[in-house]
């Protein structure tokens, strides 16, 4: 339209001048156009002549081009109330696809929300079934806690590459190096979880030690990773040890039944088993085969306990007397592998019936290497039986994994003690503890794969260890 417009106005101007030319030459321009059309042998001056055509042929250009002018001007007009129209005729297209996109989200939710809880109905089964498959083979069940940020892991905004999927809390996902790795255990308890979600997992184990069962529990993990945390806990906030005690007081409150609960703490120190209630440290202790078959330390000293004042007095004393110290890994390090020994014996006075059941709750020490912890003199020595110890662990877990024949429970002396609790009549559990961070993520790999190791072991179904004969 535009340019349309700006030719006219050029034909315009060119036909004015035109005309000024043809005024100043003294010819009439009025009736020009139609007597250009009679005979020019009238016209004496061929100039005359030839502009007369010349503004008859510019008329008849501007005519067109003013029709075309016009034309185009109608069909621009025409379009600009369309787009003026398109808005509204927009608006009510895109309210109607909203309330259609609004309604397919609706349905979509409502099926995302039916597909979710079918899925956590599915899972709570297989759950279910998962466990009552792992009481009847004996597995040893492994659970997973990932351990807060501490000031040992250097920056606080050092990279977290550990993490639990959101949907499914038996899956961890660690980010090596770029590469996805997933790891499955039995639960898997994130940084926020608390003592008490963690207790609330193997509240169960616990109460079966009531029943005649031997149990054990215990957490590995590298140093720094939470072991002792998770299994002593501060006094504000008790782990698994106290707790375990307190659900025991409680649960053997039976009129028909007499329980007493005797309570033992053990470290072993560099290969040498130390009784952390006994003020003589000079005393010798080894383990022992008993007559009627397991195994025991003979002369560890043993306490009745009835209350969790008891038991405070206990863990305090045990606590001041096992060996610590401080590394680059860990500010408190333990530096042994602590046993609680639980025992509960049961009697029923009208049949005469006895149970017996032990509970150990074992607080490994960390793996740790040397190059990182910065141990040296006896610090490098405790660290070295450590590491040693461990790697015995890892090759009795490899031979029950393999259903070897020969299993080295005698390698040390960790082994050798836990040897009903791996491979005899009792239900195990491990709880591997992983840090976080970037720094760490090869020993959180190694600690997982072990644990989905030891996870694979079938020990054969438990059995009670109680006495229905009558007095």
């Amino acid at each position: 339209i535009l340019s349309l417009h700006f030719l006219y106005q050029k034909l315009q101007k060119q036909n004015a001048l035109l005309c000024e030319r043809l005024s100043s030459l003294g010819v009439d321009t009025t009736d020009l156009i139609s007597s250009s059309m009679k005979n020019s042998s009238n016209t004496d001056d061929k100039e005359k002549n030839r502009l007369k055509e010349v503004l008859a042929n510019t008329h008849h250009i501007l005519g067109c081009v003013f029709q075309d002018f016009l034309q185009v001007k109608s069909a621009y007009l025409a379009l600009k109330g369309e787009v003026k129209a398109v808005p509204s005729s927009i608006e009510g297209g895109m309210k109607e696809m909203q309330i259609e996109v609004q309604k397919s989200l609706t349905e979509m939710n409502a099926k995302y929300k039916e597909v979710v809880e079918k899925y956590l109905r599915e899972m709570k089964l297989r759950k279910k079934y998962h466990n009552e498959l792992v009481e009847l083979r004996g597995n040893i069940r492994v659970l997973c806690r990932i351990r807060p940020w501490i000031k040992e892991d250097g920056y606080e905004d050092d990279t977290i590459v550990v993490t639990l999927d959101s949907e499914d809390d038996t899956l961890i996902k660690i980010n090596n190096k770029g590469r996805m790795q997933l790891f499955d255990v039995d639960r898997a308890f994130g940084m926020d979880c608390t003592q008490c979600q963690v207790f609330d997992e193997v509240s169960s184990l616990v109460r079966s030690v009531i029943d005649g069962y031997n149990v054990c529990i215990f957490a590995y993990g590298q140093t720094g990773s939470g072991k002792t945390y998770t299994m002593e806990g501060p006094v504000s906030d008790p782990g698994i040890n106290q707790r375990a005690l307190q659900l025991l007081f409680e649960e053997t409150v039976d009129e028909n039944w007499q329980y007493e609960i005797t309570a033992s703490v053990l470290e072993i120190y560099n290969e040498v088993i130390r009784d952390l209630l006994n003020p003589d440290q000079e005393n010798k202790l080894e383990v022992k085969m008993k007559p009627e078959g397991g195994f025991h330390v003979p002369g560890l000293f043993a306490a009745t306990v009835s209350d969790l004042s008891m038991v405070n007095q206990i863990f305090e004393t045990g606590r001041r007397n096992r060996a610590t110290a401080s590394t680059n890994m860990n500010e408190h390090s333990s530096r042994s592998h602590c046993l609680l020994c639980i025992t509960v014996t049961g009697r029923n006075p009208t049949t005469g019936s006895r149970s017996l059941g032990h509970l150990n709750l074992v607080d490994l020490a960390g793996s740790e290497r040397v190059s990182k912890s910065m141990a040296d003199g006896i610090h490098l020595k405790e660290a070295q039986n450590i590491n040693k110890s461990l790697a015995c662990l890892g090759d009795v877990i490899h031979a029950l994994r393999n259903k070897h024949s020969h299993v080295p429970y005698r390698n040390s002396k960790l082994t050798y003690l836990l040897q009903d609790s791996l491979g005899g009549d009792s239900k195990t559990l491990m709880i591997v503890q992983v840090s976080p961070v970037q720094k760490n993520v090869n020993e959180t790999v190694c600690t997982l794969s072990f644990g989905q190791r030891v996870r694979s072991i079938e020990l054969g179904t438990a059995s009670k260890n109680i006495d229905i004969k009558k007095v």
